[in-house]
């Protein structure tokens, strides 16, 4: 005859007083090895007698045992539960810690993903040489065309000087022939 029945029983009786506390004047068990046989009559609980079933490494039973065993070490009467929940009412539950663990990835992947990365600096590199380059030109053209000016602008005050020479010098022979301008410097 299988015991599963009375194992699931045990189990969801165990969570419930998990969550709410073990009645008060109820015997509970502490540990695994005092649950085998355990009886509780008020809750139908008749009880697994041997420990050749109420082993963790049964084959038939081992995992829900595990479970037991689990919610065992976490019952508490009512007054503790109480009491905690009180306290508990006001704090935060606490934001389990990510876990830091560190992801294999294969050789090939990392190969690959190495030179994605270097292509992807390679084009950047590249149109940051040309936009170098582009700025270069203009500036190139921008001081050839500035110098440009500059020789204009020189050449052009050269004239201008001639010019104002030439134009005082004509001033004095037409006032030297005509008598009538006078020069004035």
């Amino acid at each position: 005859m299988s015991k599963m029945p009375e194992f699931e029983k045990i189990k969801a009786l165990f969570t419930t007083w998990v969550e709410t506390g073990v009645p008060n004047g109820i015997e509970y068990p502490k540990t695994q090895s005092a649950a085998v046989g355990w009886k509780c009559e008020q809750f139908g609980i008749s009880g697994v007698g041997t420990k050749t079933y109420f082993n963790t490494r049964s084959p038939e039973y081992g995992k829900i045992v595990q479970e037991i065993k689990a919610l065992i070490a976490q019952l508490k009467p009512q007054a503790e539960v109480r009491k905690l929940s009180r306290n508990q009412a006001n704090v935060p539950a606490p934001v389990p810690a990510p876990e830091n663990k560190r992801v294999y990835v294969p050789q090939a992947t990392r190969t690959y993903r190495a030179q994605s990365q270097a292509k992807e600096f390679e084009a950047e590199l590249i149109a940051t040489v040309t936009q170098l380059q582009q700025t270069r030109e203009a500036l190139v053209s921008s001081e050839l065309s500035l110098k440009i000016e500059r020789q204009t602008t020189e050449r052009l005050r050269a004239e201008k000087a001639k010019l104002e020479q030439d134009n005082a010098q004509l001033t004095r022979l037409l006032a030297a022939k005509t008598g009538v301008l006078h020069v004035v410097e």
